[in-house]
């Protein structure tokens, strides 16, 4: 037995190896309501109607329907943990993209990237938890399943005070913007705690 595997033996799913995942999972929902505080600011800065403002909303869950059943496969191809910092990379751009958007439009563009790049996370830390409990002959543990079920719900309550508090300091643009630390974050948690793809 590998020095590799026999400490994965004995902790197979250590808190530095979950953390990541657990990130990754939860920026698209603290995203779906983390707009939500700003929609009336964005109308106003960029006159545009409400029904236009919503397309921000629906922008994410329809980038994210389409895309989460791809980021599983491109998953299995190329690396789960590939796929995964990839998508915090989208998520980054996109919060660059948002921040500094010159008209409306770039907006929509933005949500789209956000929507994709959020969702790699889900399909791809489950294929990492199980490609670890594979590797280490162990069962998935419920308390990991819950909690990265826990925390997609946590965070998208947090989402509106944290979006608010935002919004009201920074205007409208920090709610794209915060992609930005939140993207950074997680690929280095990733990258030093998520073991390299076969």
């Amino acid at each position: 037995m590998s020095l590799r595997t026999a400490k994965t033996t004995e902790r197979p799913f250590p808190a530095r190896f979950v953390a990541p995942l657990l990130w990754g999972s939860s920026l698209n929902p603290v995203n779906s309501s983390i707009i939500a505080t700003s929609l009336v600011a964005i109308g106003t800065a960029f006159g545009v109607s409400a029904g236009q403002t919503a397309t921000l909303v629906a922008a994410v869950y329809v980038a994210s329907a389409v895309a989460q059943p791809a980021m599983g496969r491109l998953g299995a191809q190329f690396g789960a943990r590939r796929v995964f910092l990839v998508g915090l990379g989208v998520v980054t751009i996109a919060g660059v993209v948002g921040a500094f958007a010159p008209t409306f439009g770039w907006l929509i563009v933005s949500r789209a990237l956000i929507g994709i790049g959020t969702a790699a996370g889900y399909p791809t830390a489950m294929a990492l938890i199980r490609a670890r409990a594979d590797e280490t002959g162990t069962g998935i543990p419920g308390s990991v399943l819950g909690g990265i079920s826990i925390a997609a719900q946590t965070t998208a309550a947090l989402g509106l005070p944290l979006g608010g508090l935002l919004v009201g300091v920074w205007g409208w643009p920090a709610a794209f913007a915060v992609n930005i630390p939140l993207g950074i974050v997680g690929i280095l948690m990733a990258v030093l705690w998520v073991p390299a793809d076969a």
